[in-house]
């Protein structure tokens, strides 16, 4: 079984020592936002207060007032769906296409298994991210199946807008093409 790294600190995937893209990192190609530090930190730690409610480790005395509502989005979201987690924030690689992701959730929706991204704000990569996540995960040994997936949008109110990812298979044509560029534009 070929062995999957991740440098958490630089963001890379390594695959027996081989480099991988990184979805995100193949998205920068195509994602035209100006990368402020201050909100980059601010999606992580909301990424691991949601990951920390979901596997019950939560200590909600000490999550930041400013992160609180959107945390909130998110056990609401939980309580108005019953949105049942059973996989969070795991790493994976496509073994054909050879990219590495960690997505957020998977678990049931309405009796369906789902992939959920959780954002903070909408962008036009959103869907090639979330489409990329689905294909990753479905391409596993044995597959981890996903009817759909969602982004979901945590909202500083406090409350959430949930939004399917469309046209699966065209937006993950569109990031394979991503991806391809990006290769090519650093010689891998």
């Amino acid at each position: 079984m070929p062995k999957l790294e991740f440098d958490e600190e630089k963001h890379i995937y390594t695959l027996d020592g081989r480099r991988l893209i990184s979805v995100t990192e193949a998205l920068s190609l195509v994602d035209d936002r100006r990368k402020d530090p201050y909100y980059l930190q601010r999606g992580r730690i909301i990424h691991l207060a949601c990951e920390l409610f979901d596997r019950g480790e939560l200590d909600e005395e000490t999550v930041d007032p400013q992160i609180l509502p959107r945390l909130e989005a998110w056990k609401k979201f939980r309580t108005d769906t019953g949105f049942v987690p059973d996989r969070i924030e795991e790493k994976f690689y496509h073994p054909v296409y050879l990219y590495g992701f960690k997505f957020d959730v998977h678990g049931f929706l309405n009796g369906s298994e789902v992939m959920i991204d959780r954002k903070s704000s909408p962008h036009r990569t959103d869907a090639l991210q979330g489409s990329a996540y689905v294909a990753g995960l479905e391409a596993q040994d044995p597959p981890i199946k996903c009817k759909k997936g969602f982004d979901i949008y945590l909202k500083e109110n406090g409350t959430y807008k949930l939004d399917p990812i469309k046209y699966l298979r065209s937006n993950f044509q569109t990031f394979l093409a991503v991806l391809t560029a990006h290769r090519w534009r650093e010689g891998l």
